[in-house]
């Protein structure tokens, strides 16, 4: 089992690696915004999905191809997520991962766990930047649609002998919020952390508007959805929102995935992460 994982940590690593050399003479850097901290706590956490906190609607073809159950299932995934997360930030952030065989750090994961609770929201709006300015996305098939037809109710049903699948006009996610005000203060004190990335919920699901012919080919598009929020040393939330990404379901191999699809998630939420930059005080004082 420990070759196993191994192996598929430098699956992952290999995987951010060559992302890295593909894309890095013209990839232009991603707007960040910075925090400015005047000591040293400026550690980035980052705490995984609750087990219970796991939908899919994979399972059933991904287990079998890897000899996998429903919880090593959720386990490999829940510790490539996790590995994934790690790769991506560690160049940027001194990153402690509360994923971890360590039995000081497990107890304190249990009282985060209990100090934190979960909001459904609405996604947020998304930044047109082409247009400068904020559209939802779904505004643009919205308005290929004449105003006097009726959009279909959502969900899946049967038309004309199809089996179609309609998603909800407005999606939602996930969100942390904090019941118990002193746990980031302790989780601060105790890991000199300046920044907590939260992982609230996994879900691997087929891709919405699937029609009946792409299921019985076995050739439609699975997605792979992270809900997350990310929160600053002050307890104040920096982000909230969803990273997704698809892939074929053709694909089941567990390793490919979490190396290729979870890699790609993880890079989206590392992007929204501020970045810290330390001040010493004689940068403060100096002209």
């Amino acid at each position: 089992m420990k070759l196993w994982l191994a192996g598929l940590m430098l699956l992952v690593s290999l995987q951010i690696f060559a992302q890295d050399n593909t894309m890095g003479e013209k990839k232009e850097e991603p707007r960040r915004d910075t925090l400015f901290y005047h000591d040293i706590n400026s550690k980035l956490l980052i705490f995984p999905f609750e087990p219970k906190l796991y939908r899919s609607e994979i399972d059933q073809e991904v287990g079998p191809a890897n000899g996998l159950n429903f919880q090593e299932l959720r386990g490999f995934y829940r510790l490539g997520l996790d590995n994934a997360l790690y790769l991506a930030a560690k160049e940027q952030y001194d990153v402690i991962r509360f994923h971890a065989d360590d039995a000081e750090i497990n107890k304190d994961l249990y009282f985060v766990y209990k100090s934190m609770g979960y909001q459904n929201r609405d996604l947020p709006p998304v930044e047109d930047e082409n247009e400068g300015k904020i559209s939802k996305t779904y505004n643009k098939l919205v308005s290929k649609v004449s105003k006097a037809e009726e959009e279909p109710e959502p969900g899946t049903r049967m038309d004309q002998g199809q089996l179609v699948n309609n998603p909800n006009s407005q999606s939602q996610f996930m969100a942390r919020t904090i019941v118990n005000e002193n746990v980031l203060d302790y989780c601060e004190e105790k890991y000199m952390a300046g920044l907590f990335l939260f992982i609230n919920q996994l879900d691997l699901l087929h891709a919405p508007g699937v029609d009946w012919t792409q299921y019985s080919n076995d050739d439609y598009p699975r997605i792979i959805r992270v809900h997350y929020t990310i929160f600053n040393k002050s307890s104040q939330e920096v982000f909230s929102g969803l990273a997704s990404t698809t892939f074929s379901s053709q694909t089941n191999d567990i390793r490919e995935i979490i190396s290729k699809h979870f890699t790609e998630v993880a890079a989206q939420i590392i992007n929204k992460a501020p970045l810290i930059v330390v001040q010493q005080t004689e940068d403060l004082l100096a002209e």
